[in-house]
């Protein structure tokens, strides 16, 4: 019997790479979405008819400001 890891302690790109490993993990997957709603509670959602590509970016372009 193997241990699960801590998932809490995993930052989100190990929890990836995990769920990828372990696609039958459920725990593992909610433990990533958590992480993911955690850091970002209000994601922006796209309509069908928005053009994506524009915002994506707009929004690079905002965070290129603010890290000058």
């Amino acid at each position: 019997m193997s241990t699960k890891p801590n998932f809490e302690a995993m930052t989100k790109h190990e929890l990836r790479t995990y769920i990828l490993e372990h696609r039958e993990d459920e725990k593992a997957l909610h433990a990533y979405l958590d992480k993911l709603h955690t850091e970002n509670p209000n994601p922006r959602i796209y309509n069908p008819e928005e053009n994506v590509a524009d915002a994506v970016s707009e929004y690079l372009k905002q965070r290129q400001n603010q890290e000058s």
